[in-house]
């Protein structure tokens, strides 16, 4: 009897907080594209990232309310499954975005084409088993759900949430090999790093797992149970929108990304990449002792290569394949020398000013590095005479 109550309600709570999450999904996506650069291909993909998302939500609502779902086949039943489609989109929005916040040199490329595949492929396959239908077809087939346990639409269920889960795995790669590109281009790595972006894609990851798990435990389980779990990802969901604008609004520009070619790296030098000429190596050398760029917190490959007017390949391969180290190691040895002569000029000075004083921008950074290297601790070294 209470459950007759409950569904005679056109909202409950539950229903309210996927609605508040579509609100936030599509507030959030006008907001970025109102806010964006004119060429800021990230804005654009994250727009639509969070459309589908609300795309998604609406699906939900529409289809498991049993009275919104009954107004909808009332009004038209065709409305059903934009959703459904629009996920199939959503690993590869994640993926591009994802890529194109990390490279500044991003562009969209013809094989990119492909990542529509799906979408068109599931697409033709509901057109045929369910939009081509005359409307009658379509009321019995959705009014109480049987359309949705065919094993067409449980199949394409699984697949699609699979879908995010590997295209998410794509995109923890990509910040994988990402993060050691940046050794060989920056000396640090704290806003770089882009963590928080690591932290995206978990959580993208993570609620579909979650509606996978509902999904195949409500197949072949007990539905009682995924229905409360269901709920449940309603809830992480609604969490998920207020963080994830947020990070992405906060991070995305306090870094220009990497350029997508690699730099020359020490284990892959090419015949033609080993002939830099010694007086390249003394002007690097030179310019390091003299002007001390490493002073710079926020100096990379590209600036160094700018100063000592070589391009940024040769600078590389110099740094990588004549000292031995990526620029990382490069820049960060010269800061640690500095910082040893700081500490024994003046042993009163915070160890927070000599870190800062010699081109370090975190104190943990500073501490693993200088350990490191020369085997104890700053506060260990002050201490010798």
């Amino acid at each position: 009897m209470n459950q007759i109550a409950h569904d005679t309600l056109l909202f409950n709570l539950h229903d309210l907080i996927l609605l508040m999450a579509v609100g936030q999904y599509v507030l959030l996506a006008v907001l970025l594209f109102c806010t964006r650069k004119q060429t800021e291909k990230s804005s654009y993909l994250l727009c639509a990232f969070l459309l589908l998302n609300a795309a998604q939500s609406v699906d939900t609502l529409i289809i498991w309310s049993d009275q919104l779902r009954l107004l909808t086949l009332n009004w038209h039943p065709n409305l059903f499954f934009w959703g459904h489609i629009g996920v199939w989109l959503q690993g590869p929005l994640l993926y591009l975005y994802v890529a194109s916040v990390l490279y500044k040199d991003f562009r969209f490329k013809p094989t990119d084409a492909l990542h529509l595949l799906p979408a068109i492929t599931v697409t033709g396959l509901l057109v045929n088993a369910y939009y081509s239908l005359p409307k009658a077809e379509q009321i019995q087939g959705m009014q109480n759900l049987q359309f949705m346990w065919t094993p067409l639409m449980g199949n394409l269920t699984t697949l699609r949430y699979l879908s995010v889960v590997a295209y998410g795995a794509w995109c923890l790669f990509a910040l994988a090999r990402y993060r050691k590109q940046l050794r060989h281009q920056y000396a640090n790595l704290e806003v770089s790093e882009r963590s928080w972006l690591t932290w995206v894609v978990l959580g993208v990851v993570l609620i579909a797992s979650w509606a996978l798990v509902v999904h195949l435990i409500g197949n072949n389980i007990e539905h009682t149970l995924s229905n409360f779990m269901g709920i449940g990802g309603n809830y992480f969901s609604f969490i998920f929108v207020n963080s994830l604008v947020f990070t992405s609004i906060r991070y995305t520009h306090l870094f220009d990304g990497l350029s997508s070619t690699q730099p020359v790296s020490a284990e892959e030098p090419t015949a033609e990449e080993k002939g830099f000429k010694d007086e390249h190596i003394l002007r690097i050398q030179n310019y390091m002792q003299q002007h001390k760029p490493y002073l710079d917190n926020n100096i990379n490959l590209e600036h160094l290569a700018q100063k000592v007017s070589l391009p940024e390949r040769t600078l590389s391969r110099i740094v990588n394949q004549h000292f031995n180290k990526n620029f990382f190691e490069f820049i960060n040895t010269y800061r640690i020398d500095e910082a040893k002569k700081l500490l024994k000029q003046d042993k009163t000075k915070a160890i927070i000013d000599v870190l800062a004083e010699a081109g370090f921008s975190s104190k943990s950074t500073f501490n693993s590095i200088f350990k490191q290297q020369v085997g104890m601790t700053p506060s260990q070294y002050r201490k010798l005479e």
